[in-house]
């Protein structure tokens, strides 16, 4: 959870972030952006995910653990 919410914060804030086919035009509003980034990430695997946090904060954030909540 804390990685998603990272995830989505940041593409959220840095659209260019996310893979080109996934950017809506810079008018298409935030609610549309939002809903976008949230498909996105619902797609995503957790290996996925991991190696997106990694390329998008590198060490400045841990990992949130993905096995600590199960």
């Amino acid at each position: 959870e804390e990685m998603v919410g990272l995830l989505f914060a940041r593409y959220m804030s840095e659209p260019a972030a996310l893979p080109e086919e996934w950017r809506l035009p810079t008018d298409a509003g935030e609610t549309k952006r939002a809903r976008s980034i949230a498909d996105f990430l619902a797609g995503m695997t957790d290996r996925y995910a991991m190696a997106e946090h990694l390329r998008l904060f590198g060490d400045s954030k841990p990992i949130p653990s993905l096995l600590e909540k199960r």
